[in-house]
């Protein structure tokens, strides 16, 4: 197997996980920013679009003297800035009396430029964008025609200065000509016609110059007029008129709730992995092994509805012997007999790092799966502060394991059969002392340990927390077996670790954890999807399951039996009560 795909596949899963952990932050997230989105957009007041186009083309002028259709780029951009200029803003305003807000641009590679206007009335939309365009159309048209007004009166005062200098270029010509008029002697009169030959010949190619200038500038003004009748358009044309807009372009409540959708899950998505980062409890097998290095985890316990509430305390092995959470406790069994296999495990103590964590209900069920499995089992209530293991069998509390260490009753006296189990009995805690620490720490319960030891197959203690109160480390130093029992998304890593330290401080024999309160997607791959129907004769597992066999990791096995020193047939009866005295 490709280790590198492994742990991707791994990675996956984990953050598969969170994200089914974590569903109800990643619901909110959408939830928020769904509803945050629509409430907004249904809040704002619709606005409206609607789109004038002109078109830039050369001018009638432009065409006859210049013919061509292409308008360069750089044109297109010049108007546009023209579009924008102050003077066709202002003379917007002077006909709708505002300035619309109005976006202009070009459309790509061609010479057609879109004028959109926005309003919250459609109809002034569309006005605006019309009025805007036709504006700038008689704007740019009326500049053009203003233009040519002032280059034709610039030609002609060019002409006017030629015909000046023709004039006084020709004076000499005119007044030689007024002179051989007035002359009557003929040989006066022909040497003044001889000298008009040479003065004409003199200026004859200065006045060809000078015609030549004026003849330019005639053919001049005569365009600029023409070129002053022809315009029309200005070099721009409306060629699409702006419709009034059926429909909003804002707000889009469908478009906004579906990028809402998205963001929304990308910030739940973000916001759960960043709450399993910063969230220091342990909700899985895998982060319950990395809490505890080095500790087995013996068994996964689904949640059960109502374990945790004090006022319906029951036992699911007994009520419900058939569902998965049953199956997990006969797991924890197979688990806890085969510590047995190496050493013998007669006294097994059960706690946890703090309060209504779900020890006591392991305890019970795990009581009730070792009996079913044919071993005597004894409970014994420690926990002398909160003593609740006598409700989950709806047993009474006024005599128990104080009463016997006191010496005011004897064990077997004390001892309770539990109904419905005929092998299994419940010592329970007895009247609360005030010193639970001291009395449970004395050569007493010693006594009343090796007592039990010899009366049945397994004694399951239930203790108090570790991290509260010291009374765990002080039973942990009397049993054959410490199991911690802590719960999902509750139990956090460095109470686990404490709870261990403290633990293996007084050397005790810490032999695994257990792990309650699991969500069902947390079960996959452990086997405790099905069921298991009753026997035809009445004892578990129509499968082969009964005395002598087990589930091994939620799966049916062999049943390994607990090393004990008693037999285990017939019910629990203390036969030497003196040895609790």
């Amino acid at each position: 197997m490709n280790p590198d795909k492994g742990s991707g596949d791994l990675d996956l899963r984990h953050y598969l996980a969170v994200v089914r952990r974590r569903k109800l932050t990643i619901l909110l997230a959408v939830v928020a920013m769904v509803g945050s989105t629509l409430a907004v957009s249904l809040l704002q007041t619709p606005v409206y679009q609607a789109t004038s186009q002109v078109v830039f083309k050369p001018s009638s002028a432009e065409a006859v003297f210049a013919p061509q259709s292409y308008v360069a780029p750089a044109r297109v951009a010049t108007e546009i800035e023209v579009m924008k200029s102050q003077s066709v803003r202002d003379a917007v305003a002077e006909i709708l009396g505002t300035v619309p807000a109005v976006d202009i641009a070009a459309v790509s590679n061609t010479s057609v430029v879109g004028i959109t206007a926005e309003d919250t009335v459609p109809a002034e939309a569309a006005q605006a964008a019309n009025t805007y365009a036709r504006v700038y159309i008689d704007t740019r048209r009326q500049q053009q025609v203003d233009d040519l007004l002032a280059a034709g009166r610039e030609v002609q005062a060019k002409l006017d200065e030629i015909d000046q200098q023709i004039a006084e270029v020709e004076q000499p010509l005119a007044d030689l000509d007024a002179r051989i008029v007035a002359t009557e002697v003929l040989t006066e009169r022909q040497a003044l016609q001889a000298q008009r030959v040479a003065v004409q010949q003199d200026i004859a190619a200065q006045r060809q110059a000078l015609q030549a200038q004026r003849a330019t500038y005639v053919e001049q003004l005569d365009e600029v007029q023409l070129a002053g009748s022809l315009t029309q358009t200005g070099g721009a044309q409306l060629v699409s008129t702006a419709a009034e807009p059926a429909t909003p372009v804002r707000p889009k409540p469908a478009r906004n709730a579906a990028l809402a959708l998205v963001a929304g899950l990308v910030l739940g998505v973000g916001l759960a992995l960043l709450r399993d980062h910063l969230d220091d409890t342990v909700t899985s097998k895998e982060d319950l092994e990395r809490a505890t290095t080095g500790l087995d985890v013996l068994a996964l316990i689904p949640a059960v509805p109502g374990w945790r509430d004090r006022q319906k305390s029951f036992v699911v092995s007994l009520t419900e012997p058939n569902s998965p959470p049953a199956e997990a406790y006969r797991s924890l069994r197979t688990a806890v007999q085969f510590i047995g296999l190496n050493q013998p495990v007669r006294v097994i103590q059960m706690t946890s790092p703090n309060a209504s964590e779900g020890k006591t209900t392991t305890l019970a069920n795990l009581a009730v799966a070792l009996a079913n499995a044919g071993q005597r089992v004894i409970v014994v209530c420690c926990d002398l502060r909160r003593p609740r293991i006598h409700e989950f069998f709806g047993l009474d509390n006024a005599a128990g394991f104080t009463s016997v260490l006191l010496g005011e009753l004897p064990l077997s006296a004390a001892l309770q059969t539990v109904p419905g189990a005929g092998r299994l009995a419940l010592l329970a805690s007895g009247p609360p002392p005030p010193n639970p620490s001291e009395l449970l720490a004395s050569m007493r319960t010693n006594e009343v340990f090796a007592a039990l030891r010899s009366e049945c197959d397994v004694v399951l203690v239930d203790s108090p927390p570790v991290l509260p109160v010291t009374d765990a480390t002080v039973l942990a130093r009397m049993v054959d077996a410490t199991i911690l029992v802590g719960t999902a998304g509750r139990t956090t890593r460095r109470e686990y670790q404490r709870s261990i330290e403290l633990l293996r401080q007084v050397e005790a024999p810490l032999v695994g954890t257990v792990l309650n309160g699991i969500e069902p997607e947390g079960m996959y791959g452990y086997g405790y999807g099905y069921s298991t129907a009753p026997a035809p004769d009445g004892k578990e597992g129509a499968k082969g399951r009964g005395p002598g066999k087990a589930a091994t990791n939620g799966k049916v096995g062999a049943e390994v039996p607990v090393t004990t020193g008693a037999t285990t047939d017939g019910p629990i009866v203390v036969t030497n009560p003196t040895d609790a005295q």
